[in-house]
């Protein structure tokens, strides 16, 4: 699961950095890696730091592969938290926990993060520490770098590497993450680490694949970092009352917590709504027939550790079962079938021709994307729940 997650991650977080300079031939190679070593340099490195790191250093023709790969299939929610929150990741998220109660309440008193929401970054990145990857980064970023499109996010992340290798004491052959560069318990990227790492065990480095302490506590300041604010879950379960505005559930449309109580808008199991103003909003991953979920601030902070919605859910609901809660009651539809990145192209050309939808065509179904879906709907008469089922595929198709 970690790889499909951080491969999604990455594609989604690095979309923008991509540039239009052309990706650089195998014996440019040793160049570019100049030129990042004088950048590096710039940054305080010691240039013996960068030279031992790219000696006798090529490309990663597998890193080069995996990159150029593009999912097939958009995930549909059943599939992604499915294969995210199982009974056997719960059981031993709990188990994880127990063992570690007493640093993660710690942590939870100095950073405000409950430990329940460690466990699963922790479970859904690496599967508690099973699979931290075995590429080598310095050699990965570096390859992403030199090799491919995204020749600034990747240097960036080489030279931060480099920063690694100069201030932690390590060796470029200990430091191994994903095809990707993301290292560590907590899959961090260098930049992350950099920013966000933590000493915690206070021996002279941040060690996040071998020191529990170091990994919780990064993850910790990481996400308090990145918004995390104590009092509020990241999202709950609601059930939505008949008649519900179909339109009103979307990520870019927020209201208070009470705004949405007093539209009938209930906890699964019938609970009020948490009696605060805090801007919240409403989301149905699998369509009107799916469950539905309010989202808190916190939410937010979750997506910007990675910037899926699927995954952020799979976060929560995963979080919440560790912790003890119950598992999402309102189940997706059975005939929910996940779109092929060629049926979302064609989506979205078909809807940017009706001046529905003016971003890029992607293949990527996102809140643009699914904007514009709903905007279909409503033309045609469906539940606009911004949702692209068979059958609007189909209708969107006979459109002429």
């Amino acid at each position: 699961m970690f790889r499909l997650s951080r491969r999604f991650a990455i594609a989604l977080a690095t979309t923008s950095s991509v540039l239009a300079s052309p990706v650089l031939a195998q014996s440019d190679f040793a160049s570019c890696l100049q030129d990042i070593k004088a950048e590096a340099m710039r940054q305080g490195v010691d240039g013996s730091v960068a030279d031992r790191a790219f000696q006798g250093l090529t490309p990663d023709r597998k890193v080069v592969d995996l990159d150029s790969r593009q999912p097939e299939f958009s995930l549909t929610y059943a599939k992604y938290v499915g294969n995210s929150v199982s009974a056997d990741r719960i059981a031993r998220g709990q188990q994880r926990l127990a063992q570690n109660r007493s640093i993660l309440d710690t942590l939870q008193g100095q950073y405000g993060v409950p430990p329940q929401y460690i466990m699963a970054f922790w479970g859904i990145e690496t599967n508690y520490g099973g699979y931290m990857g075995d590429f080598l980064v310095v050699r990965s970023v570096a390859t992403l770098a030199c090799m491919t499109k995204r020749r600034e996010f990747f240097s960036n992340e080489t030279v931060q590497a480099l920063r690694i290798l100069s201030l932690n004491h390590m060796t470029s052959p200990q430091m191994r993450g994903s095809w990707a560069g993301a290292m560590g318990n907590m899959q961090f990227m260098p930049s992350t680490f950099m920013k966000w790492g933590v000493d915690y065990d206070r021996n002279g480095r941040i060690d996040l694949w071998h020191s529990l302490p170091d990994a919780f506590a990064s993850a910790s300041n990481f996400l308090r970092g990145i918004g995390w604010k104590p009092g509020l879950p990241a999202a709950e379960e609601v059930f939505l009352p008949q008649g519900f505005p179909l339109d009103q559930a979307d990520t870019t449309i927020e209201k208070p917590v009470s705004a949405w109580a007093a539209m009938g808008v209930r906890k699964a199991g019938n609970a009020a709504l948490p009696t605060v103003d805090a801007p919240s909003s409403i989301l149905l991953p699998a369509g009107f027939r799916g469950p539905a979920f309010i989202l808190y601030p916190n939410f937010k902070a979750v997506m910007n550790w990675n910037r899926s919605t699927l995954y952020a859910l799979a976060v929560t609901i995963l979080a919440q079962q560790i912790a003890g809660g119950p598992p999402v009651m309102q189940m997706p539809p059975a005939d929910d079938e996940p779109l092929s990145r060629e049926t979302v192209i064609d989506m979205q050309n078909r809807l940017a021709r009706l001046t529905l939808y003016t971003d890029e065509i992607d293949g990527l179904l996102g809140p643009k994307t699914r904007s514009a879906v709903r905007l279909y709907q409503k033309r045609i008469g469906m539940p606009a729940d911004g949702h692209p089922t068979p059958e609007f595929v189909r209708r969107l198709q006979q459109q002429r």
